[in-house]
């Protein structure tokens, strides 16, 4: 195990952003331990929307609606990100990379964004410091509860707490996800001759296929195969899918280029920061962003503006913990 501390007292997450736009494939997952330098159960308590929420999109919803407003009078404003990272060759060999950030658009929202994108997972933690100090340590008192204060040993005996305790799902799906995506690349790859477009979204296939449709370009839709990159799991949940997907597609194919039996495109969201590659027969193409329209990423802004009516964005309501009622709209693709 390899832990690498942060600066403690001076706030950022360069290195996890880093990490998982160039290494998504290596990222087991994240726990959020958004305590301070130490959460005292006496005087403060986990908020209820905190508890509730499962994914780094909730997070980042209950940020847009405002539940983080007024900074360090949020209990969960200042904390610690732990990324789990395994070694290519030997998943169990394990690195923790501690981010200490606050949770605002430049620091920790800002990299939950990129774990979105990639579909990292992320526990929100509710095994505090008190916590794994007292079933650590029988005599925990005479330890620090401030996390600011932690040697090295106690921050690796604390990753280590982590995984074990609430981390071993994580880890699981992780194996689980490696090895579908490789599964699923070479399945999808080798059973046509046809070349082959792969999209981020599950809707992009369809959107192309009806444009070349109405296009009247129907020669060229019998002489592609246009898939999306990811791959269903059931209850509404994927695997391998978007940004991410298409970058853990890349790393398969160049890794195995015997898979690569047929010319192979892999077609980017208009938002993504991604360059134009070109391989034997691997491509890699960005779609060209359309400005000033009303929607800024993704297939749909390839669409006019006029096409977006009220009817594809449902009302939606979120309740806070005095009640406090916000209204805002989602939208439905």
């Amino acid at each position: 195990m390899t832990v690498h501390l942060p600066n403690i007292g001076i706030t950022g997450c360069e290195r996890s952003k880093s990490l998982i736009e160039q290494y998504p494939q290596n990222i087991v997952g994240s726990f959020w331990i958004m305590c301070g330098y130490g959460f005292d159960f006496e005087s403060e308590e986990i908020p209820d929307w905190w508890i509730n929420l499962d994914s780094a999109q909730d997070i980042i919803d209950v940020f847009e609606e405002g539940y983080f407003d007024g900074g360090h009078n949020c209990p969960v404003y200042l904390g610690f990100c732990v990324l789990v990272v395994a070694e290519p060759s030997n998943p169990a060999h394990l690195s923790y990379i501690i981010e200490h950030l606050r949770m605002f658009e430049y620091e920790g929202i800002g990299l939950l964004r990129i774990m979105s994108r990639y579909n990292i997972s992320t526990i929100v933690e509710l095994c505090y410091p008190d916590d794994f100090l007292s079933h650590r340590y029988p005599t925990y008192k005479s330890l620090t509860k401030t996390l600011s204060n932690w040697s090295t040993d106690i921050w690796e005996d604390y990753c280590s707490y982590l995984m074990s305790v609430d981390g071993q799902r994580m880890f699981y799906d992780y194996c689980k996800k490696i090895n579908a995506v490789k599964d699923e690349v070479k399945a999808t790859v080798a059973k046509g001759d046809k070349p082959l477009i792969f999209t981020e979204g599950e809707t992009d296939p369809i959107y192309i296929k009806t444009a070349l449709e109405l296009l009247g370009e129907k020669e060229i839709l019998a002489q592609v195969d246009i898939e999306w990159v990811g791959a269903s799991t059931g209850k509404g949940k994927s695997i391998n899918t978007g940004e991410g997907g298409l970058k853990n597609t890349r790393d398969v194919l160049l890794s195995n280029p015997k898979l690569v039996t047929r010319k192979v495109l892999l077609l980017y969201d208009c938002d993504t920061d991604k360059s134009n590659e070109d391989h034997e027969l691997l491509k890699i193409r960005k779609i060209p962003q359309q400005k000033n329209r009303k929607v800024k990423k993704g297939i749909e802004n390839l669409f006019s503006d006029h096409l977006f009516t009220e009817e594809f964005y449902l009302p939606k309501t979120k309740y806070g913990d005095y009640g406090e009622k916000t209204k805002f709209k989602n939208f439905k693709k």
